[in-house]
């Protein structure tokens, strides 16, 4: 009868033990499921840092480098807008020097009108000397045939041997011939220094 409550005892204990052990089992299991999450969350976080970190520095490259494209094509604007203003004040300063080449051209035409309509007095006056000046033509007229008269006074006045061509300025003198122009400084009618000339085709 001892023996088999002793024995039952036993039991009782073994299986409390058990149970004890089994307890403390599934509250280690417990533990290291949650340390397993806690462990599985941390690497989970990591990671997402991690790939924030990466797509955050790529982002940012990026946007560097379009901030540098933005730069360089504002650049490249200003550049072509500076371009566009200078081509513009250079075509309105042709355009004014256009005009102004055209009213010049004007006066010249109607002074190189002037002059070849007036070469048969002005002219020949200006081109004989001032102490016969008033005989020159009755003289020329009297002696020699109108035709030569007329011929030798529109010959240049420097070589006296080639026909007039050019028209000194200021004094607007068609009294040079082409070669004679670049060598003379004055104007040998009236001895004005000469600041240009112009080319004129006589027929």
């Amino acid at each position: 009868m001892v023996n088999l409550s002793s024995m039952l005892s036993r039991n009782d204990n073994l299986q409390t033990e058990f149970a004890r052990q089994g307890d403390e089992f599934d509250q280690y299991i417990r533990i290291q499921e949650e340390n397993i999450k806690k462990g599985i969350a941390e690497l989970k976080h990591r990671h997402t840092v991690s790939l924030l970190n990466a797509l955050e520095k790529e982002v940012s490259h990026k946007i560097h480098e379009k901030d540098i494209e933005i730069e360089t094509l504002n650049q490249r604007n200003k550049e072509l807008m500076e371009k566009i203003r200078q081509i513009a004040l250079e075509a309105q300063s042709w355009h004014l020097r256009a005009k102004q080449n055209e009213s010049l051209v004007n006066i010249l035409k109607n002074n190189i009108n002037q002059v070849v309509l007036q070469g048969g007095n002005t002219l020949l006056k200006e081109g004989c000397d001032e102490s016969i000046a008033d005989d020159a033509a009755s003289s020329c007229n009297q002696n020699v045939p109108e035709s030569s008269s007329c011929k030798e006074m529109v010959h240049c006045k420097a070589c006296k041997s080639k026909e007039v061509s050019v028209l000194l300025l200021p004094c607007r003198h068609l009294c040079l011939c082409t070669d004679c122009d670049g060598f003379l400084d004055i104007c040998p009618v009236c001895r004005v220094k000469k600041a240009g000339s112009l080319l004129v085709y006589m027929s």
